[in-house]
């Protein structure tokens, strides 16, 4: 059985670095000035603000002028520098990700003007707790595996170009369904100058390694939704039904439309609901009790917008029961609605 909660908030905290601890006047200075944001390795990643009278100014600072995308600050990094040197950036998120959910992290980049060339490689991990690593160079998968905490493969920005936009900021995002060990993002290049697509837009013709250094603002990860599973059982939490009464609480409304958007985006999926009780009561009663938690479950997502013809609910009473034990948490967790979704057959193969 599995369940699901989410909600549709930016879980990044300080996304758009609005939020510090003291106004920049060292160069190399995130860890202190940036509110939640720090450097996990020994790369010395630099946070603007147009607060600063000094060259970490915004929008004039030593790598060029750039406004915000949105606020009064960002942070700025190398993705690309001589002898792999690279810098990184990693914020706490305001929970753990839910594991078998859909996440979408989105941020906006900009190419400093004072850069030698543009990358087409940015990419992002997730860890189980802060990473702290005794490094100046690139983040491998081998160094990211030796780590003294649990992460994520490295997962790659899409890409259709460059980045070499040094006016307008460009947005970055993709799509992940989530281990459910998460607890921090780390974001930067992970791969090392033979392995970076770099573009040398001022001396194309020498040999010599140049410099891309790139201003990053507005950061966020938002939840999208469990990631379904054609026949397998879900169990739609915080569902509350009491004799003649039945009350969805938020949390269950919000995993209701989860499960509607995601049937609304596969209209080959229909969905089978049903209702389950504990064992006290009679059999006839809770026979009755659950066939109207799971109608009304139905009657939910049929008000949201499904066609009655793809959803089905029926009541199981107590013959199903999740744990045999007869305790209050046991009858806790048979008092249940569930969900299946499965493929529409096709009638003229």
């Amino acid at each position: 059985m599995i369940s699901f909660v989410g909600f549709s908030q930016n879980m990044v905290q300080n996304g758009g670095f609005e939020d510090f601890v003291s106004c920049p006047v060292k160069m190399s200075n995130l860890n202190k000035d940036a509110e939640h944001w720090s450097a996990p390795t020994l790369g010395t990643t630099d946070y603007f603000n147009e607060c600063s009278r000094t060259k970490l100014g915004v929008p004039m600072n030593f790598k060029g002028k750039q406004d915000p995308y949105e606020g009064a600050a960002y942070a700025g990094l190398y993705l690309f520098a001589p002898r792999d040197y690279r810098e990184y950036i990693q914020v706490p998120l305001t929970e753990t990700l839910e594991k078998g959910s859909r996440y979408r992290l989105t941020l906006f980049i900009s190419l400093s003007e004072k850069s030698d060339g543009a990358v087409m490689d940015m990419g992002a991990v997730f860890s189980e707790k802060p990473l702290s690593v005794h490094t100046k160079r690139e983040l491998s998968q081998s160094e990211l595996l030796s780590a003294s905490t649990q992460t994520t493969h490295i997962k790659q920005f899409p890409v259709t170009g460059y980045y070499q936009d040094k006016q307008d900021w460009m947005e970055l995002s993709f799509d992940m369904v989530a281990k459910g060990f998460e607890n921090h993002l780390i974001l930067g290049n992970f791969k090392s100058n033979a392995g970076t697509s770099y573009l040398d837009t001022q001396n194309p013709s020498k040999n010599e390694e140049g410099y891309a250094y790139y201003y990053l603002d507005d950061i966020s990860l938002t939840y999208l939704g469990p990631e379904y599973k054609t026949d397998e059982v879900y169990v739609l939490d915080h569902v509350n039904f009491n004799f003649d009464r039945f009350d969805l609480q938020p949390k269950a409304e919000q995993s209701l439309k989860d499960v509607y958007k995601y049937l609304e985006k596969h209209p080959n999926l229909k969905v089978a609901i049903s209702g389950h009780t504990d064992d006290l009561g009679s059999d006839k009663y809770n026979d009755i009790l659950s066939r109207e938690r799971a109608g009304s479950v139905a009657q939910y997502l049929i008000d949201l917008g499904l066609d009655k013809n793809r959803i089905t609910s029926r009541g199981y009473g107590d013959s199903k029961p999740l744990d045999t034990t007869r305790t209050d948490e046991a009858r806790r967790k048979n008092r249940r609605v569930e969900f299946v979704m499965t493929k529409f057959e096709d009638e003229n193969p």
